[in-house]
């Protein structure tokens, strides 16, 4: 279920950009340079792979096994 929370969020910058750029806008009154979608996308992916990549190395570790 964290897995799920976590890598939620990554999704939601790589497929709804324009909708984190505005919640980033309104978070931060507008005092702050705007990113770009691209950027937006480019961030969200990394944080997915980030988050599988810590599942990854979580499960194949010999501590994770029952």
């Amino acid at each position: 279920m964290g897995l799920v929370a976590f890598a939620s969020f990554g999704l939601w910058c790589v497929f709804f950009p324009g909708s984190v750029i505005r919640f980033y806008a309104w978070f931060h009154r507008g005092k702050v340079m705007l990113p770009k979608p691209i950027g937006v996308r480019l961030v969200g992916a990394l944080w997915v792979l980030l988050i599988v990549g810590v599942a990854w190395f979580n499960m194949t570790s010999k501590g994770a096994r029952p």
